[in-house]
């Protein structure tokens, strides 16, 4: 699937040596929609993060956070390529900026990795690119979940995620 906003928060952080939190959830909007189960319509969606929560973060100077994300997808979806669980060749990517308790910012990107044999999850990898921890890598796997009836009845336009065990910048 295709949650962003993972270790951004920790990217916010400030210090040289990381930061692991263990709490993070927020929304994802998808736009366009996915097209429901059982279309053969497919969509390249672009997947938009905004202030979604990172907290319980050890390391760095920061406590706890919010992030904004931006990725797309460069091959065509729709809820039976997303729930079929399968690592795609070109996955979505794209950009996260986080804030951290102490104020202070910091942007990199993401890669939205499929977990194999796990439909409703993603592992999100990245750099950070500018801020506080310059140079180092993000990872963290996000559990996702749809309202009811959406990619049943009607198309996927957001999903609701939360940490996986750690998100961690090292």
């Amino acid at each position: 699937m295709t949650v962003v906003g993972f270790g951004g928060d920790l990217v916010a952080a400030g210090a040289a040596g990381g930061t692991t939190c263990s709490s993070s959830s927020g929304t994802a909007t998808f736009k366009p929609a996915l097209p429901v189960s059982g279309s053969k319509q497919k969509v390249k969606p672009t997947i938009t993060v905004k202030r979604a929560k990172i907290r319980n973060c050890k390391g760095g100077g920061v406590t706890s956070g919010t992030f904004n994300s931006t990725s797309k997808f460069h091959t065509g979806t729709n809820c039976d390529t997303l729930l079929a669980g399968k690592p795609s060749a070109h996955p979505p990517t794209g950009t996260i900026t986080t804030k951290g308790n102490n104020g202070k910012s910091s942007t990199g990107t993401v890669k939205l990795n499929t977990v194999a044999g796990q439909p409703t999850q993603t592992h999100v990898t990245g750099k950070v690119t500018k801020g506080l921890f310059k140079g180092m890598k993000l990872s963290a796997t996000l559990q996702f979940a749809p309202k009811q009836g959406d990619c049943l009845t009607t198309p996927l336009n957001a999903v609701t995620f939360s940490l996986v065990g750690k998100l961690k910048i090292s």
